[in-house]
């Protein structure tokens, strides 16, 4: 979801703030009371695989999708057995639990984990219950790991690692529990996981030793009708174009594309939107139309020949891989 704008600004500088901090101070304490109810007393694990669950503390995109297409990619060089679990978020279906394939619909499934399926080439499985996701996977296959596509407050799903991901331009924004400012929980839940992955900034400010960057390297454009059909990063540095974006921050994509000299007209769309054919008819037809991999997925059926998404490899140090197979008991991780 977009930000307003009082979530970005220091307390005292919004009545906003001020009038809204009651409730997130509640929100706040009923979050600290589920988390003290599921350390003490949280379900039992049925599953012999790792579960890892990556989430996020705040609303809005922190780049939970490239973290997992990164982990998994680490998982499969080094022979370990992964599938993924979801929520599927923004799926329109009434039978859950189900199978995720790369040809699935993303209006029925969610788009997110159509495009873990067809990035990763392994087992998804989606269902607001997590734990009848996972028992759909384990019900045939014998996986090493199961990772979690969000769901750090699903309580109802026992776990063995945490891992918050951070926009490192956002940050905490105000700091304040929702409606006040964009925290599910208080920051305080950042000491008591795993690891914080940070999208973006520079290691000398936030790396520590629970702690890490990831970096978003773009690579090349594929073409949205015939993704085998790729063009250099290069390739609209000097002509004029459109952009649009459907994930949780459009901006940080919006900023990459200026970064590679790109001039584009910008459309900012909200999260998760299912687009139709009518949503493009303000762009102008003549120009190439870019975007991301998430909104691809959703464009896929009615893309025209001049619509490009720009392809990103996650990258992560080589010190945190090895920190993460020690916490999964994978002792023998080589570079």
């Amino acid at each position: 979801m977009s930000w307003p704008t009082f979530w970005s600004k220091p307390p005292k500088q919004s009545w906003k703030t001020a009038l809204l901090w009651p409730m997130g101070k509640l929100v706040c304490w009923f979050a600290a009371r589920r988390l003290k109810r599921f350390k003490r007393k949280g379900p039992k694990k049925t599953t012999n695989a790792q579960v890892v669950v990556v989430g996020n503390i705040i609303v809005g995109g922190s780049g939970k999708t490239p973290f997992i297409q990164w982990f998994g990619k680490q998982l499969s060089e080094h022979g370990l057995k992964f599938g993924i679990v979801s929520r599927g978020y923004g799926g329109q279906s009434r039978v859950w639990p189900q199978w995720v394939t790369e040809h699935s619909d993303p209006t029925m499934v969610g788009d997110e984990p159509v495009l873990l399926a067809q990035s990763l080439h392994c087992p998804v499985a989606v269902s607001p219950n997590r734990p009848e996701a996972i028992a759909l996977l384990e019900s045939k296959y014998d996986l090493d790991v199961i990772i979690s596509d969000d769901g750090l407050q699903h309580y109802k799903m026992a776990r063995d690692i945490e891992i918050v991901m951070m926009d490192s331009k956002r940050l905490l924004g105000n700091g304040f529990c929702l409606p006040a400012g964009p925290l599910r929980e208080s920051k305080r839940r950042l000491a008591l996981v795993d690891f914080v992955v940070w999208n973006g900034g520079e290691v000398s400010e936030l790396a520590s030793e629970t702690s890490t960057i990831m970096k978003l390297v773009p690579q090349h454009f594929r073409s949205v009708a015939n993704p085998k059909m790729v063009l250099p990063i290069s390739s609209f540095r000097h002509e004029k174009t459109n952009a649009m974006a459907g994930i949780g921050n459009p901006q940080r994509f919006f900023n990459t594309l200026s970064e590679l000299g790109i001039d584009a007209e910008v459309t900012p769309f909200e999260d998760h939107k299912v687009f139709q054919p009518s949503d493009f008819d303000a762009f102008e037809s003549t120009k190439p139309l870019l975007m991301t991999e998430k909104d691809a997925v959703k464009c896929r059926a009615f893309a025209q020949p001049n619509w490009w998404y720009l392809e990103v490899q996650p990258m992560c140090p080589a010190t945190f891989a090895h920190q993460l197979f020690h916490k999964l008991g994978h002792y023998d991780f080589t570079i």
